[in-house]
């Protein structure tokens, strides 16, 4: 993930960043990080001062948070005559160069979105994911455990020690990024997931047969809903790190956070079912949630043991891939549209498009593209052959009838929007002023502490209401 071209400038503070990002997006009307003008600005001071030379090196180009799927001639001379009115590029002799005002607002955006990059690959690494899943499985654990002494319930209890092993597949991954055995680390974390598959199933069979009374307290419903949050957010950091990374480890614990989503929400329900005095509820529950985690793990560990060394990291699937995939499938289209091109040769104008991306906006061009000068989409183009977007005949692919110029489309439409957004969004923006940023501060603290003090204080008395009225 780690960029060398992006470690040039020495770290500003927030404030400082901040105060230039405004800035620049004042001038761009853009955030320079989506700013397809900065690019622009980019490729002239780079050294490509003519028409054509400009079109050549903008005909393969891609960012995944740009809202252009592509930089077309006609998208290009809006952009050059957008920066010519905010003088930031000028014209000589029939070549474009940066005005004294664009070097400066380059530099600076350049600065931005060198800090946000450093930013990005501190915050996105393996270790800071990490030692924030410590520290909230570990926050989890000990609450979960006091409270299921307090309330009596064993599968609250069970959810904090299974919490608590979860520790140790951290300290699972740490080791195999130490010695390069992830695919090691990713085999264990599923074993262990399988065992606390198991366990939780034996444990919910014995509650089956031997329930007993749980005193469900307002605060454990409230340590429910904390999990389930905390679990989905430490898996979807797993998933999204796992995949940059290309890390089988992460990926693997990031279902076992989907699991304790899963388990969280089952033994909410048991509690629910323990106002009205029916116990076993709680036991079949955690039998169902067994059965789903040891069904997951079987799966899972089958494919990682079939895949040998050769391992497709597309098999640990998120809500977050198909939007890649609907953006990488858009360009595909558009491309496909504009020229002939078999199935290698796009791959291969995808791998440039994304290297001329990666080189102007670092990590905001690849974001979310696990190693992207390796990334083949040809899986991406089986799928569209799949569902009869698009199909090959005589080494070109093409779009298939109806279908495929409807999917078109929609890619076309999707652009336009995105573009619309964008635009909307800075065509009359204004920099906040410092008061405008202190009243929203305020008001955002003066929110948390509400929603604490009412969570601390009102909640239980409503609970007591709830409670006093079902019984």
């Amino acid at each position: 993930m780690e960029n060398s071209e992006f470690n040039v400038w020495k770290r500003k503070s927030h404030k400082e960043i901040s105060e230039l990002s405004i800035e620049v997006s004042h001038v761009l009307k853009e955030d320079p990080i989506r700013s397809p003008l900065y690019a622009l600005m980019f490729a002239i001071d780079k050294g490509n001062t003519d028409l054509e030379s400009i079109y050549s090196y903008f005909k393969y180009f891609y960012v995944n948070e740009f809202s252009f799927l592509t930089l077309e001639p006609r998208i290009i001379d809006r952009l050059i005559k957008k920066g010519i009115n905010a003088e930031l590029i000028e014209t000589k002799e029939n070549n474009y160069y940066l005005t004294e005002k664009g070097s400066r607002i380059l530099e600076k955006a350049r600065k931005v979105i060198t800090t946000t990059n450093e930013a990005m690959y501190f915050f996105f690494s393996e270790k800071v994911v990490l030692i924030f899943s410590f520290f909230c499985l570990l926050f989890l654990s000990v609450l979960k455990i006091i409270m299921g002494l307090l309330d009596g319930s064993d599968a609250l209890l069970n959810d904090g020690i299974e919490n608590l092993t979860d520790i140790i597949k951290i300290v699972v991954i740490l080791l195999s990024l130490k010695f390069n055995k992830d695919k090691v680390g990713a085999l264990l974390i599923i074993s262990l997931m399988l065992i606390t598959g198991v366990n939780l199933m034996i444990l919910s069979i014995i509650s089956l047969f031997e329930a007993h009374v749980i005193t469900p307290s307002y605060f454990a419903f409230v340590l429910m809903i904390v999990s389930m949050l905390i679990n989905y957010i430490l898996r979807f950091l797993k998933h999204l790190v796992g995949k940059i990374n290309g890390n089988l480890s992460l990926l693997s614990d990031a279902k076992d956070n989907a699991n304790n989503v899963k388990i969280s929400f089952g033994v909410m329900i048991g509690l629910i079912f323990a106002l009205f005095e029916i116990y076993f509820v709680d036991a079949l529950v955690g039998i169902l949630i067994a059965f789903l985690i040891i069904y997951d793990g079987v799966e899972t560990l089958i494919a990682l043991i079939k895949s040998g060394e050769d391992i497709n990291i597309d098999s640990f699937k998120l809500r977050l891939d198909e939007a890649f995939e609907f953006r990488l499938a858009d360009w595909i289209l558009k491309i496909i549209n504009q020229e002939s091109v078999s199935e290698e040769q796009i791959n291969e104008r995808f791998k440039i498009a994304i290297n001329k991306g990666n080189e102007i906006f670092g990590v905001w061009a690849t974001f979310g593209l696990y190693d992207y000068e390796k990334l083949s989409i040809h899986s991406i183009i089986k799928l569209m052959k799949k569902r009869g977007i698009i199909d090959e005949k005589s080494n070109t692919l093409r779009l298939i009838g109806m279908r495929g110029m409807r999917q078109y489309n929609r890619s076309i439409l999707r652009e336009r929007k995105m573009i619309a957004i964008e635009r909307e969004k800075f065509n009359n923006w204004k920099p906040p002023s410092r008061k405008t940023k202190l009243v929203w501060t305020f008001f955002g603290i003066l929110f948390l502490i509400g929603l604490i003090l009412i969570t601390i204080f009102i909640g239980p008395l409503i609970y007591n209401w709830i409670v006093d009225f079902i019984t």
